[in-house]
């Protein structure tokens, strides 16, 4: 990310969190960045193409939060999800007048509706809850682990809006022990009684009255995939990254839509940075591909 881009995007989400996208133009933010207009045009072509920059930028950078808390060895499991609650609810606080400033300006953003934007991101979320939960409780939760998502998830949301709607400091902790309690408490339920969510309805997106299927993102996985091949042939970029876009996509033919494997070669085609746009959508429908895993390990 260059400096100006984030010194804009930062600028930007001032403006919009005060005034609202609408009402906020080009001029107000340069003003506001002491930059010319110029410049701006140098980093972004719109305010749209702002708006889809800030709302990647916000959900890489949770993502990126955590992958390092993931890779902190001196960490439990149980201190990586508390670390995992306070920065989803950091990003809550952070994105949240944003977010609802976007569903009143725009019906897409860059050619792409805001729902399936929503949808990717909210994918991410619950893709953190999901590994965390079983890295905390085990394999042996699998069974109602849609569960104890959506009870993670309610309870996060639930405190959020405690927070607004009483403008009260509420401590983190005191947050990941209530959150704590009731998913423990609900696994001794779930483990004698049967479970009623049985597959994740969190960030399903709905079309007029079809729901969108998990077909239409095989078949974008597949097209993708075809993209990063075309365009590390037309750009004459390392053959590896080749060797490597193969590798995914035998990983995809087995399911291994999380093995080390593929996150491996995912990582390394990534550092190319002629692939980045492709690669990031990529990794946006592994991440809706669930979990049907086939373990290397």
């Amino acid at each position: 990310m260059d400096i100006k881009q984030e010194l804009i995007m930062n600028v930007a989400q001032k403006c919009f969190n005060s005034y609202g996208i609408k009402y906020t133009s080009i001029d107000d933010i340069v003003k506001e960045c002491k930059i010319s207009k110029s410049t701006f045009y140098k980093c972004f072509s719109t305010k749209e193409n702002l708006v889809g920059e800030m709302l990647n930028y916000s959900s890489n950078k949770f993502l990126n939060q955590s992958t390092l808390i993931d890779e902190d060895n001196q960490k439990t499991p149980k201190e990586k999800l508390k670390e995992k609650i306070k920065i989803i609810l950091d990003y809550l606080e952070s994105n949240r007048y944003f977010n609802l400033h976007i569903l009143g300006s725009f019906s897409e953003i860059n050619g792409k509706p805001v729902e399936e934007i929503k949808s990717i991101i909210k994918s991410r979320l619950v893709k953190v809850y999901y590994d965390s939960l079983i890295e905390v409780y085990g394999k042996e939760i699998k069974p109602f682990i849609w569960e104890l998502v959506f009870v993670i998830d309610s309870v996060i949301h639930e405190f959020d809006l405690i927070k607004r709607l009483n403008k009260k400091y509420m401590d983190k902790d005191y947050i990941f022990e209530v959150t704590l309690r009731q998913l423990e408490l609900n696994i001794e339920n779930l483990k004698h009684n049967k479970c009623i969510i049985t597959e994740n309805i969190l960030y399903t997106v709905e079309k007029g009255n079809e729901l969108k299927k998990d077909a239409d993102l095989h078949e974008r996985f597949l097209e993708t995939a075809k993209d990063i091949k075309a365009k590390i042939e037309n750009d004459n970029l390392n053959k590896r990254l080749n060797e490597a876009i193969l590798e995914v996509e035998q990983e995809y033919k087995l399911k291994n839509y999380n093995s080390l494997m593929m996150d491996a070669m995912i990582a390394y085609l990534e550092k190319e940075q002629a692939l980045k746009i492709e690669i990031d959508k990529l990794k946006s429908i592994k991440f809706q591909l669930g979990d049907d895993t086939i373990d290397r390990q």
